[in-house]
């Protein structure tokens, strides 16, 4: 059996898709190829309806050494050449309990969240790093089923592969799934500190660290920790993600 197989069998089946609707899926396409030119990203489109990749970037992150068309040709297979079994096992489940939780949202609620888990690649030339996926819903069907997804890749911040975790941008709250239960449960917030708000307001608009120990007349070692507890209690790996949690809750 494939990885192919092994990564869709879970899926409902994807109806009522016309060759006009994949005609226009192109300007989809087109855009993202757009942002990728001025920032540069590594993701990729995933078809649920053909079992296939519609399109890969040039980045160089998830190829990790291949040619981005033997990439895209090869789909979900390209996983188990690039990453080590225990990891390629671990994503087959958070495929299946990521899909669980997806389905058993109510069809409206299905597009306003993200899937985020880490795991390793490995190189062409022998290398393994640990990188972030990333992924979100980008078209659905008449009947609520995944079509057509996002998914973004970046070095992980993490210091081992897991961490998979639902952000649910309508409640703004983050779901964590535990491998030991095979169960998500909703991630404990604390409420942030007066400082620590305007650190993150600050964040949000692009300033540094040292920038905002200026602007806040404190050392950048204080702005150091208050982002450690921001982390903390955001349940957040970097910056980006505290100031999209911070935002989505308020």
């Amino acid at each position: 059996m494939s990885l192919v197989t092994d990564f869709f069998k879970t899926i409902p089946s994807i109806e009522g898709i016309s060759d006009s609707d994949y005609e226009s899926l192109r300007h989809y396409v087109v855009t993202l190829e757009a942002i990728a030119r001025m920032i540069d990203l590594s993701y990729y489109i995933i078809d649920y309806k053909k079992h296939e990749f519609i399109y890969v970037s040039g980045h160089p992150l998830f190829l990790a050494g291949y040619e981005r068309e033997h990439v895209r040709q090869m789909g979900y297979d390209f996983f188990g050449l690039v990453v080590p079994p225990e990891d390629l096992n671990m994503l087959l489940e958070i495929n299946e309990k990521g899909f669980e939780f997806y389905y058993n949202l109510p069809s409206g609620r299905r597009p306003k969240g993200y899937i985020s888990y880490d795991f390793r690649i490995r190189h062409k030339n022998g290398s393994i790093i640990l990188v972030n996926h990333k992924l979100t819903p980008v078209i659905l069907n008449e009947a609520g089923n995944l079509w057509i997804s996002l998914c973004l890749v970046t070095l992980s911040t993490a210091r081992k592969p897991g961490n998979m975790s639902i952000l649910m941008q309508d409640e703004g709250v983050k779901h964590n799934y535990s491998f030991k239960t095979k169960k998500f449960l909703p991630a404990k917030s604390n409420s942030l500190s007066q400082t620590e708000k305007l650190i993150i307001q600050h964040l949000s608009m692009g300033n540094s660290t040292q920038e905002i120990a200026k602007l806040l007349s404190i050392t950048e070692n204080t702005v150091k920790f208050h982002k450690k507890n921001i982390f903390r209690k955001l349940d957040v790996k970097n910056s980006n993600e505290a100031v999209y949690l911070s935002t989505i809750q308020k």
